[in-house]
């Protein structure tokens, strides 16, 4: 008996191995046998559909519900064919993508974000890449009925390879904006009024990055992942958000370029891991996982993964299992040079390759989301193959053992606390079938009236909770949300939780809080005073003019030493191990102790 297993890897090497024995027939046999087991155990769950979308590649793709009713749609951006510069929006028709007249233009090499950034209610598009007139950086507004006008934003143009990010990174309700690229990275602050300021804010400069935001010590700031050449060809930056201030986060982890850099909870313990994949000093395609060991530090986690670069790293709860898995596109060493892999997490924060029959791409990027609204996510790739290439993936999971994502339940038990013009918004923790509640994220929107959204942005169906883009909540794992200088007024917020399958719950009944116009004249004299609410620790009423704080342990250690200047001040107790703790206070020549025991 002759076996002949034959391997066509996609830059055209053939690996052909063979064994002859007569007296391996009968183990022939069983080998078969359990070949064929295997594959029946691990049927395809992934359908090549047709979907009409052209070719795509040095691009980006993204789901968005662009008209608000309640299905996703797409818009393509890349290199086609014809190495020419591609743009189109697609809706979405009961399942079928059809091409509209959107305005958006064409570039490759290219980044794209979406988020409501001016609080209509409606997913806005930014664009950074190259046509044949050069570099530009695109914002487009959303107007309705799939038209998108050009906003003259003034951002920076980073050329082919940049990328771009949306976070409210100051807590004013707006999104603001971060870019990078060409070894420059520039912050932009959304005016509120459909302007954006450059803040001068210190991050590193980077040649094709990676940019990620994601609140990885659970303060309520979102802080900022870097990941490409700061001049040392691969590396990684970590920037703490503290009041909006930054400050690099010193880790020992391990950078890439060329690839991409995720925040996400792969073991469910609350706490944001890091997935990275580029190449490495030597320019050798690398994938990592580092979990967040919840005290600013971060371990590698031994994934096996395989090196990959020039293509997306994604989290995706593909399974519906409560855990998120990892999918890499691009890139490989050797002999089978790209390749797209699919990995289930174990639920141990370990990852066992899914044989999911995903076609290889480089140049690669993709797009996850539940097209279909079966409760499971589809899959959207480009990039280089033997050609441009754009493949369309429906999950059907279903039609096997594993069930449809269910959402969470509604959070309730809503607490506000005001200070000023200082204000923290809380909520009870919801529960999921599938996810456990250390995973569940959480979604706040809030306005100046009840029902509207002119203060916060949900992205979601006020009325039904389905999301507008697949993504996490505004506030992240927090159950709490932080504003400050909010304008003297009456605001209505209400709540959603997110699980790992980005479902939405319905929102929570409506709060309100009120913010006092007092004159500063006649405010009264007010000492610091001290809260403690869901793990952060509140210092308010502190001297405006600035001064130092520090959290010290009973034995004398500083925990963390901090410089303020404003009347409020947050530090996050979550990591701290049990005992007694002081918070002293120091300015204007006085000083305030509080002491607290967790």
């Amino acid at each position: 008996v002759m076996l002949i297993f034959t391997y066509n890897f996609p830059n055209n090497c053939i690996f052909t191995a063979s064994k002859l024995s007569a007296r391996m027939e009968r183990p022939t046999v069983f080998l078969l046998i359990l070949i064929l087991t295997i594959s029946e155990a691990y049927a395809q769950p992934f359908v090549n559909i047709s979907s009409g979308l052209p070719g795509i590649g040095r691009g980006a793709v993204a789901f968005a519900d662009f008209d608000n009713d309640n299905d996703l749609d797409l818009i393509l951006a890349g290199q086609d064919n014809t190495y020419s510069p591609f743009a189109a929006v697609y809706r979405n028709d009961a399942g079928q993508f059809v091409a509209v007249e959107s305005g958006i233009s064409a570039l490759e090499n290219c980044a794209m974000a979406v988020s409501d950034y001016d609080l209509d209610g409606l997913p806005d598009v930014v664009i950074t890449g190259v046509d044949f007139d050069g570099s530009k950086t695109l914002l487009y507004r959303n107007t309705g009925n799939f038209l998108f006008g050009l906003v003259p934003a003034g951002f920076y143009n980073p050329g082919a390879g940049g990328d771009l990010a949306w976070a409210d990174y100051n807590h004013d309700g707006y999104p603001d904006l971060v870019i990078s690229g060409n070894w420059q990275t520039h912050l932009y602050t959304n005016n509120g009024d459909g302007t954006f300021s450059p803040d001068e804010a210190g991050l590193v400069g980077m040649n094709t990055p990676a940019l990620a935001w994601g609140d990885f010590d659970n303060d309520g700031d979102p802080d900022l992942l870097m990941a490409g050449d700061a001049g040392l060809v691969a590396e990684v930056y970590i920037y703490m958000n503290q009041e909006g201030v930054f400050t690099r986060l010193e880790t020992q982890i391990e950078g890439a370029v060329g690839g991409d850099a995720r925040w996400g909870d792969a073991d469910n313990d609350g706490y944001l891991d890091i997935l990275i994949t580029g190449k490495d000093v030597s320019l050798m395609p690398v994938s990592y996982v580092y979990r967040n060991n919840g005290d600013n530090t971060f371990s590698f986690a031994n994934a096996g993964l395989v090196g990959t670069a020039l293509g997306p790293a994604d989290w995706i709860d593909y399974d519906n299992d409560g855990d998120l898995d990892i999918m890499i596109a691009g890139q490989n060493a050797g002999c089978g040079n790209a390749a797209t892999r699919l990995y289930e997490n174990n639920g141990a924060g370990s990852f066992n390759e899914f044989p999911a029959g995903l076609s290889y791409a480089e140049r690669a990027a993709s797009a996850w989301g539940d097209f279909d609204n079966d409760g499971d996510s589809d899959l959207v790739l480009t990039g280089i193959s033997t050609g441009h290439t754009t493949r369309f993936y429906r999950n059907d999971l279903l039609s096997g053992n594993f069930q449809p994502n269910t959402p969470p339940s509604v959070p309730g038990n809503l607490y506000t606390y005001v200070s000023g013009n200082y204000a923290v918004i809380s909520w009870a923790r919801s529960t999921d079938a599938q996810s456990p509640q250390n995973s569940i994220t959480y979604n706040v929107m809030m306005g100046s009236s009840p029902g509207s959204i002119d203060v916060i942005s949900p992205l979601s169906d006020p009325a039904t909770g389905n999301r507008s883009i697949p993504a996490t909540g505004n506030t992240g794992q927090n159950d709490f949300m932080i504003f400050r200088d909010l304008e003297p007024g009456t605001y209505y917020f209400r709540v959603q939780a997110i699980d790992q399958a980005y479902a939405g719950s319905a929102f929570s009944d409506e709060g309100s809080f009120e913010v006092l116009s007092t004159p500063a004249a006649h405010q009264p004299l007010q000492v610091p005073e001290l809260m403690l609410q869901h793990g952060i620790i509140m210092v308010n009423f502190l001297p405006v003019s600035g001064g130092e704080a520090y959290l010290v342990g009973s034995e004398g250690r500083i925990y963390e030493a901090r410089h303020f200047a404003g009347n409020n001040l947050e530090f996050s107790f979550r990591n701290l191990t049990s005992g007694l703790y002081v918070i002293r206070v120091l300015a204007e020549g006085k000083q305030w102790t509080w002491k607290f025991v967790k």
